[in-house]
């Protein structure tokens, strides 16, 4: 049998409680297709990863990692120097947004940054979180089970996961002033799913191997276990690092 996954338990606790569990497509899952797919397929991209000083001087935000790319598993630095470089960085990353939540790394920049804008935006402009950190999260019992899609995974792979409801998410602005804000609904999904690409995690991470194409199932196979366990981890800030640079 396959083995069942914390959005089955949940569900099937929510059925024995008679509550009705929907799945909601994320706002970006109809959005942008990048046209490299065509080409590339499964081979996928070699992006190199740049400082911020190297990225802002270049005055080019560059292109997205693509699946299976290396990139997409490293671990963000945090960013421990505010100025005109980090300014100018956060302004090309929401500048060159093809979707409604995108983050440094995925352009192969070395530096923990968050960009929201649209439905994925708790303000009416885009936000930007320097160090983004989730300090608080509401229950594991209140889960929502969306539909996500993600630019750098090949085009119609969609995967069904849970994402908090609601978190307190904190980090600071492109001046190194502190950033705190609820988030709700597509906000707090988007930064979910943001963060985790900062810690190299992908949604595919959080589906079942059998769930995936047979393809991306084969590559994934031999750490699939170890990412899984991290991808539904729901981790907090644990004060073991600063909170703010």
């Amino acid at each position: 049998h396959a083995p069942l996954h914390r959005r089955d338990l949940l569900r099937n606790t929510a059925l024995i409680a008679g509550i009705v569990v929907p799945t909601i497509a994320a706002a970006d899952a109809t959005e942008w297709r990048d046209p490299r797919w065509e080409s590339l397929d499964l081979k996928g991209t070699t992006i190199p990863l740049r400082s911020v000083e190297l990225a802002a001087r270049s005055d080019y935000i560059g292109q997205t990692g693509l699946y299976p790319d290396p990139l997409l598993r490293q671990i963000a630095s945090p960013v421990t120097t505010f100025g005109p470089s980090i300014e100018k960085v956060a302004d090309m990353l929401v500048a060159g947004m093809k979707s409604n939540a995108t983050t440094a790394l995925q352009y192969g920049i070395d530096a923990r940054i968050i960009a929201l804008k649209g439905p994925a935006s708790p303000n009416s402009t885009p936000l930007v979180f320097i160090n983004p950190n989730i300090i608080s999260r509401s229950g594991e019992e209140r889960m929502v089970t969306w539909r996500e899609y993600c630019f750098v995974l090949p085009p119609n792979l969609h995967v069904e996961l849970q994402r908090d409801e609601a978190i307190e998410a904190v980090g600071q602005d492109v001046r190194g002033i502190p950033v705190r804000k609820t988030l709700r609904g597509e906000a707090a999904r988007a930064f979910q799913h943001e963060l985790d690409h900062l810690d190299g995690i992908l949604i595919i991470d959080h589906a079942g191997l059998e769930e995936l194409p047979s393809d991306i199932a084969k590559l994934e196979a031999p750490y699939h276990v170890a990412r899984q366990r991290r991808a539904f981890e729901r981790r907090t800030y644990q004060g073991t690092e600063p909170l703010y640079y």
